[in-house]
């Protein structure tokens, strides 16, 4: 597993300590592969928050959770879930499929 943030910072092999670095970065990409990951993006305007996605192996398996806001907490708690590989974090949002 990857974990890439704004900053420049990539992580090989991250724990859960490492997806704690989110707050502050304006995104972050935990991968499995270059075609499958979660990802997040601080929105700079009202509603605060977050945006966040994910995508399944490829541009047609992309999601994004309409549930908003989404708080820092929702986040992590989404990004812990999925570097354990524990498949719950879907069932945490709404998702809808993206048209990229």
């Amino acid at each position: 597993m990857h974990l890439e943030f704004e900053s420049g910072v990539m992580i090989d092999s991250p724990e859960e300590a490492d997806v704690s670095r989110i707050e502050g970065e304006e995104f972050a990409i935990l991968s499995t592969s270059g075609h499958t990951y979660i990802q997040c993006a601080e929105m700079g305007e009202a509603p605060w928050g977050y945006v966040l996605e994910y995508q399944d192996g490829s541009l047609e398996q992309h999601y994004e959770a309409t549930d908003h806001p989404i708080t820092l907490e929702r986040v992590l708690a989404a990004f812990k879930k999925y570097l354990n590989a524990d498949p719950t974090w879907r069932d945490d949002f709404q998702w809808q499929k993206m048209d990229l």
